[in-house]
């Protein structure tokens, strides 16, 4: 069995497939022959393409990232630039193609429908991904292959998702994908150590898409992927969890098996975090293993606000988290999203406010929400909106014809007015906490999606967290070089 694997995110700086590595180990594993054709690492990825798929595979397997890059300023709708990789495939082999990944699991069948593709596979591939090869391999039926989609007689059918039981398989090898390659050129590394999510955030999707249900991995099985990494040259990773600290006491176990393994005065990290879960207690032991940064979910500082979006924190809790972290010596940035059902001027003012007063090293604005059909929050728009987007002042983005909002729809209230972009602008400054832009400039200084300024820098020697690379140009502080590989004592 021969299968072939392909990265289509053109995204620069180029972002770690860490799901394919993972995928490909679980491939492996079972028996199945793999090659990969990364489209972000070859200059000229069609003819690669056309090696690779000389030799027929029975399944081509693409991972669809991202749908868009969730930026209200620019509104870039990515899954288009995925086509051009996808009409090369077909072109050049009979083989069926399957498509996974985080965006394609938001909008399974209307991504396949868009991309024209037979298969595809939600949640996590290591289970159904390697049952579906098989399948094909065997002619046998396809009801038993966890979170396929498939087209039969006119019709998706849709099976069960299954949670992968990440505590009993390994994920540690990492050899699938050329990490030295994006360390050097996307500046970092992902990693997970878990999967799911059980927070409540009206807004997001990813408790839909990964369960809300946490699976959580062998934290020694962690340890031995950073360490692979490690010995292959990488000393800058970012965590890839929904938010580390959730559960709060995995997040420890793993902080505390990084540091057991001598690894934690070796490598820095950076990882998301909730600011519902978090003391003094981890930000010590994070600090310990190598987290150098960290960013917080905040989306807001109103207290009402923070209700609103489905927060279980406060105000107090931010003013909290930051004093904690200035105590540990970790850098932290706050991702703001304003603009939702219930924001006023006055909310507003009293988040930028209170950003100003604790002074987080970096603070993200992100002003219009991108809305999810599988959200609480997008279910409720669409019903309000009766059918016509066009009809709700509050929406922009692609109004016709798009009732699945699988291009790109924002909401940004209406009673903020028409000046709400230009306002915020002058409120925040010059002050160079803030990343932030609007659509008459599209200020990429917030926005990763192809951002050349970020690339350069990583070519001059930074690494790290995007939003640090972006302090430290805007300070002047030097580059974060890499790091010498000693040798490491494996687990």
């Amino acid at each position: 069995m021969r299968i072939v694997l392909v990265n289509s995110n053109p995204m620069k700086p180029p972002v770690t497939p860490v799901s394919l590595d993972y995928l490909g180990s679980a491939c492996e594993n079972a028996g199945i022959e793999v090659d990969l054709v990364d489209c972000s690492v070859e200059a000229h990825w069609s003819k690669k393409l056309a090696q690779i798929l000389t030799e027929k595979p029975i399944l081509v397997g693409v991972t669809v990232r991202n749908i868009d890059d969730s930026y209200f300023a620019s509104r870039d709708f990515s899954l288009a630039r995925i086509i051009p990789v996808l009409e090369e495939i077909k072109r050049l082999t009979q083989a069926p193609i399957c498509l996974g990944g985080v965006g394609f699991s938001i909008f399974p069948t209307e991504t396949m429908e868009f991309c024209g593709v037979p298969y595809g596979i939600c949640g996590g591939g290591e289970q159904g991904f390697v049952k579906l090869v098989i399948a094909l391999s065997d002619n046998t039926e396809l009801e038993a292959v966890p979170g396929l989609i498939w087209m039969e007689n006119g019709n998706y059918r849709k099976n069960a998702i299954l949670p992968v039981p990440l505590e009993k398989i390994d994920l540690a090898s990492r050899s699938l994908i050329d990490n030295r390659y994006y360390f050097e050129n996307g500046g970092q590394v992902g990693f997970e150590t878990k999967r799911g999510c059980s927070l409540n955030c009206v807004y997001c999707p990813e408790p839909l898409i990964r369960g809300r249900q946490v699976s959580v991995r062998n934290p020694q099985n962690v340890v031995a992927e950073l360490t692979n990494l490690y010995l292959s040259g990488v000393t800058v990773f970012h965590t890839c969890d929904s938010e580390f600290n959730c559960p709060y006491s995995h997040a420890v176990l793993v902080s505390k098996a990084i540091v057991a393994s001598g690894l934690g005065n070796k490598i820095k990290w950076y990882a998301y975090c909730s600011p519902e879960y978090f003391t003094r207690e981890l930000a010590s032991v994070m600090r310990d293993a190598g987290c150098v940064g960290i960013d917080f979910g905040a989306d807001h500082g109103d207290d009402n606000m923070l209700r609103r979006l489905g927060h279980g924190y406060t105000s107090d809790d931010l003013i909290r988290i930051r004093e904690i972290c200035r105590n540990h010596n970790i850098i932290c940035m706050f991702d703001l999203l304003l603009g939702s059902p219930g924001e006023t001027k006055e909310s507003i003012e009293a988040t930028i406010r209170l950003m100003k007063k604790i002074k987080p090293e970096r603070v993200g604005i992100s002003l219009g929400v991108r809305l999810y059909p599988v959200t609480r929050l997008g279910q409720e728009i669409i019903e309000t909106s009766k059918g016509n987007l066009s009809d709700n002042p509050s929406l922009f983005g692609d109004l016709e014809d798009n009732e699945s909002l699988l291009r790109p729809v924002y909401y940004c209230d209406a009673n903020l007015g028409e000046d709400v972009e230009d306002w915020l602008h002058e409120m925040v400054g010059d002050d160079p906490r803030f990343l932030h832009g609007r659509r008459t400039d599209a200020n990429l200084n917030y926005n990763y999606n192809d951002n050349p300024e970020l690339t350069e820098a990583i070519k001059r020697g930074h690494r790290g967290a995007y939003w640090d690379i972006l302090r430290r140009l805007s300070e002047g502080i030097a580059p974060l070089l890499e790091m010498p590989s000693e040798s490491v004592k494996k687990p």
